[in-house]
């Protein structure tokens, strides 16, 4: 009942915005297949904050794809779940939110006192690129469900779409943090940013 509900206002609110989503799809477009299409989203401020909408809004399936799939799921889950969908839905959507709080944490923390346009651009990036995974990932369990699959090949599918999602997000991420900083740096802030909370999220979902 609770996921319906979800559902059910989500789409009544996604139909409302699909004007502006064709509006803001040549942008990210632009985005994903070049590094300085990054500038021209993020220097329009209605762009920026119609992409930054959207990517809020798909949070809601984010986390109803997380949860039915169980892309999360260290042993403790499992004990949540005997509680109730309910309680195993709000898990998830409290472990999404850690990870990106901790990623908000660092990049504030190492966010430098001069020429920090790119560096800014490179984590804003990662909206953009999660729109793409959600557009693709949401027919894709459309079409695998009507197709008959089972959790096991979708769940498969699904992690599969997001490490190449996720890559192309990095090497973006690298072209724009190169732009204002030597190699070194990069790597160190690549590092930083995105490999140790990455790395945090996945070894405590094996270990715990």
């Amino acid at each position: 009942m609770i996921v319906n509900i979800i559902m059910v206002v989500y789409v009544a609110v996604a139909l409302a915005l699909l004007p502006t989503f064709f509006h803001l799809a040549p942008y990210l477009a632009d985005a994903v297949f070049r590094a300085r299409g990054s500038e021209a989203l993020e220097f329009s401020v209605r762009v920026t904050r119609e992409r930054n909408l959207f990517s809020y809004l798909l949070l809601v399936p984010a986390v109803l794809i997380m949860s039915r799939y169980q892309l999360y799921n260290p042993s403790f889950m499992q004990q949540i779940a005997a509680y109730g969908e309910g309680w195993y839905l709000l898990t998830c959507a409290g472990v999404l939110a850690a990870y990106l709080l901790v990623r908000l944490i660092i990049y504030l923390v190492l966010k430098p006192r001069r020429r920090f346009e790119y560096f800014r651009l490179a984590h804003r990036a990662i909206y953009t690129f999660f729109i793409l995974f959600m557009l693709l990932a949401l027919p894709g369990i459309g079409l695998m469900t009507l197709l008959d699959a089972n959790d096991m090949i979708i769940r498969t599918v699904l992690y599969a779409l997001l490490a190449t999602v996720y890559f192309i997000f990095l090497i973006r991420r690298v072209q724009l943090l190169s732009l204002s900083c030597n190699g070194l740096r990069t790597f160190l802030y690549l590092c930083a940013l995105e490999i140790i909370p990455t790395a945090a999220l996945v070894v405590s979902a094996v270990v715990l």
